[in-house]
């Protein structure tokens, strides 16, 4: 890396090693898989079989804990992990190895009392198909994949690209499907189930959606905007979607939201929802999102994982595009503001690091919001740099040139440089190769007798960010009937510019319309804010005065942010400002909110506010407000849900029979039953206690459960706690004990550093490895600042006796001159 080039802070342990593509000797052309399912022993018997290239006669195949039976074509050996083979030859060769395979990972039997309700799905992302296929399990190879899948009956087989076949026979199925395109091995994918599934078909595209049974209901809230989203990413990036068909199946306990398989989708089954969660609930960021994966990360992939954004950061961007045509620019520029804020809080609170780095020892931990939102809102800027049009014909560029092939990040700034005509070296080295983002103090005043706004910017960004940023910066001045845009170079550390105006202005607004990946810190007067948040234009101006509204308090500004709750155009702002007047605390911000509360009728504003009402402690008249919403069936199940956790703030013993009836309510995705669990976490008595500690088991549902580990956290002083997240480390479910190192996270208690060494050392779960490292050293450190304190105070009072021995000398000694 070049000196200029900032990797960051905190990110990077001591031990890791740069890591580079993997150099294989061998190249898959095609493969072949022939499994079978035990479901009660949860195994899988298969077959593999390797159409190969060679420039050497060794192949070295992933593969993890398995049983290798037998090996044609080749002697092999193999140790648990690789499986190495010895080739007679170095010319075109075919492979089939025969093996048993209990995965522990990789490969999910979800196994209910009734057998006819069993699911098996995959998850290869990023090598996790080596525990249940042998396998090159990395993604810088492609070839086409066939999988024939015998399941017993009822069950159905779902895979990548078109079904070939079927065969039936005593009580089992053989499903054989095949994808001619080449792909990666993390995008092969397998899903046995028993399914409604409805079918369609989109400018000659055969669009699948396959639900669990009974669910059939459900498919239209959740998927109705498939084709949509397809004509417009066939349309924004003038590439028509690649393969022949495209399917969306949704399996329960999916550990993600959902997986980009190559044709094939998998998505968690609690993205179905009925028309009531459809008030305030969409699948459609979601759809959009997985379906963005099959132009970049499927179609085109990246060559080893430190490239990952071009997988991550484009599925974000073309997410939010798609947001931008479905339902306007506002949307589209709060989820930008909303990405930004989620990667600011990722920078402040654990890591900045490159976009694309080379440090790491889990591919998982690049999926961060380092890859996904600020990857995105990277992609947003260099768009605007470049303009629009130009952006999207490099895309455009890009996909064709590496279609059905790997790329890099250098790849994607030639094609983009070719597109716009000018170099984009100093914009990828700013923006990717190095961490952080400008950072930026903002302050004017208006000079009466000269009619001029002065205006500084100054860049405070730290020394893990480059020092400035070769980029302009936008600000909108606001003057009666007089609009001044500005564009201020940020290649200097700081600059002060004078703007001649006829009279003074009534809002300055920087960065407008978020063209650039920032954060920024502007030194306003109250009474501009008081105006802005209801004259300007922009939503991200209000949303940024709102902002600052919340930090100041007093009278005029509650009635400010009522009216903006009330009446604002769009429901974010709205929401937001019912967000700062729980901040501001005082009596009449309680009563905004509770006129608020009678008179909002848009359920995510409603949430806002109710989420807001949770800031005031011991309040009774709150707590019955907050009692008739979550007994209230016609609220929306999330504003019943924030009524529930608000109600818990309260901290009133009293409030406990009302949460305690709550968690039997039903909901989408039990979100009553989570914010009845996350409410008794937050009132804290040890009554409340016994109903979070007994729902963090089975059979509560894994949402329940995972709400209930974060609640442990709330009872720091209770043996129990501890006890429980240390049996809970072992659970089989990755996400829950990926919920024991959050809660852990918020503990910070040395107790637990022996079950988090175990977790980073041994879990399978690369990301549950990366955070229970990084909370454990966040607890040493926090120890060891304890030790040097109690040692510097321990030094303090040794030099204060000191002093007062010395003080006695003297005055001894004086005593006796005198």
């Amino acid at each position: 890396m070049h000196p200029y080039l900032k990797i960051g802070r905190d990110f990077v342990f001591p031990d890791y090693r740069p890591r580079y593509p993997r150099r294989p000797s061998f190249k898959i052309t095609h493969y072949r898989l022939e499994i079978s399912l035990d479901l009660e022993d949860r195994r899988v018997d298969g077959k593999a079989t390797l159409g190969l290239q060679n420039s050497s006669n060794q192949v070295e195949l992933d593969a993890v804990e398995m049983d290798i039976t037998r090996v044609e074509g080749g002697s092999y050996d193999y140790d648990g992990k690789i499986l190495r083979i010895t080739l007679p030859s170095k010319q075109e060769h075919k492979l089939t190895v025969y093996y048993k395979a209990w995965p522990r990972t990789g490969l999910y039997f979800v196994m209910p009392e009734e057998r006819s309700r069993a699911f098996v799905w995959s998850h290869g992302e990023p090598e996790y198909n080596r525990y249940w296929m042998p396998v090159y399990d990395y993604p810088n190879m492609k070839f086409s994949t066939e999988l024939v899948a015998t399941v017993p009956d009822p069950l159905e087989v779902v895979s990548n690209g078109e079904l070939v076949d079927v065969q039936r026979e005593k009580g089992m199925s053989t499903w054989h499907w095949l994808l001619e395109a080449p792909h990666t091995s993390y995008l092969m994918s397998f899903v046995a189930g028993v399914f409604d599934k409805v079918e369609e078909y989109f400018d000659g595209v055969r669009l699948g959606f396959y639900v669990p049974k009974g669910m059939g209901k459900y498919i239209k809230n959740s998927f109705s905007k498939t084709a949509d989203i397809i004509r417009f990413f066939s349309q924004y990036l003038n590439y028509p979607y690649p393969y022949k068909s495209y399917k969306q199946i949704c399996v329960p306990e999916f550990v993600v939201g959902g997986m980009e398989n190559t044709t094939a989708t998998t998505l968690t089954d609690l993205t179905l929802h009925d028309d009531h969660a459809h008030m305030d609930f969409s699948s459609d960021p979601l759809v959009a999102h997985e379906l963005a994966h099959q132009w970049f990360g499927d179609l085109v992939t990246c060559s080893d994982w430190s490239h990952i954004w071009l997988n991550e950061s484009f599925a974000t961007y073309l997410e939010n595009l798609y947001v931008r045509h479905d339902k306007g620019n506002d949307e589209f520029l709060y989820e930008l503001y909303s990405d930004l804020k989620s990667y600011l809080d990722e920078y402040q609170r654990r890591y900045s690091r490159p976009v694309v780095v080379r440090l790491y020892k889990h591919p998982d931990e690049l999926f961060d919001r380092h890859a996904y939102p600020k990857g995105g809102l990277v992609l947003h800027t260099i768009s605007n740099v470049v303009g629009e049009e130009r952006f999207r014909k490099g895309l455009s560029l890009f996909l064709k040139k590496h279609q059905f092939s790997t790329a890099d990040t250098e790849d994607l700034r030639k094609a983009l440089e070719h597109e716009a005509g000018t170099p984009l070296e100093h914009l990828f080295e700013q923006l990717v190769y190095s961490a952080g983002h400008p950072s930026l103090n903002i302050s004017y005043r208006w000079d009466s007798e000269n009619q001029l706004l002065r205006l500084n910017v100054k860049q405070v960004q730290g020394a893990d960010c480059p020092e400035t940023y070769d980029l302009e910066l936008e600000v909108e001045i606001t003057a009666g009937d007089e609009k001044i845009v500005s564009k201020i170079p940020l290649d200097v550390r700081e600059v002060s510019l004078h703007f001649p105006l006829r009279t003074k202005p009534s809002h300055v607004c920087v960065d407008p319309w978020l063209k650039l990946l920032r954060a920024v810190s502007v030194e306003r007067p109250v009474e501009e804010a008081l105006k802005a948040v209801v004259e300007c234009r922009s939503v991200v101006c209000r949303l940024e005065n709102v902002e600052f509204l919340g930090k100041q308090g007093g009278r005029r500004v509650v009635e400010a942010l009522e009216k903006v709750v009330k009446h604002d155009s769009f429901w974010g702002v709205s929401y937001q400002a019912s967000k700062a007047l729980g901040q501001i605390k005082s009596g009449e911000a309680k009563q905004a909110l509770l006129r608020c509360l009678a008179d909002v009728k848009h359920p995510k504003v409603r949430r806002g506010v109710v989420e807001a009402l949770g800031s005031f402690e011991k309040d009774e008249q709150v707590a019955e407000a907050l009692k008739k919403i979550i007994d209230d069936a016609s609220e929306s199940y999330y504003v019943r849900q924030a009524a529930c956790i608000s109600l818990g703030r309260l901290k009133t013993p009293e409030n406990l029979p009302a949460l305690i009836k709550a968690l039997g309510y039903e909901s989408h995705a039990h979100a009553i039953a989570c914010g009845a669990v996350a409410g008794l976490s937050e009132l804290g008595t040890d009554e409340a206690f016994t109903y979070v500690a007994g729902r963090t088991e089975p059979p509560y549902p894994t949402p329940v459960r995972l709400a209930a580990i974060a609640g442990l956290a709330k009872f720091p002083d209770k043996q129990e706690v501890f006890e429980r997240l240390e049996k809970l480390s072992y659970d089989s479910n990755e996400r829950v004990r990926g919920a024991v190192v959050s809660a852990a996270r918020e503990l910070m208690d040395s107790r637990l550093l022996g079950t988090l060494d175990r977790l980073a050392e041994q879990d399978l779960n690369g990301r549950v490895c990366r955070n229970a490292r990084e909370v454990a050293k966040k607890i040493r450190d926090q120890l060891e600042k304890g030790v040097e304190y109690k040692a510097l105070r321990e030094e303090i009072e040794k030099v204060r006796d000191e002093n007062r021995r010395i003080s006695e000398r003297l005055y001894r000694v004086e005593g006796k001159l005198g």
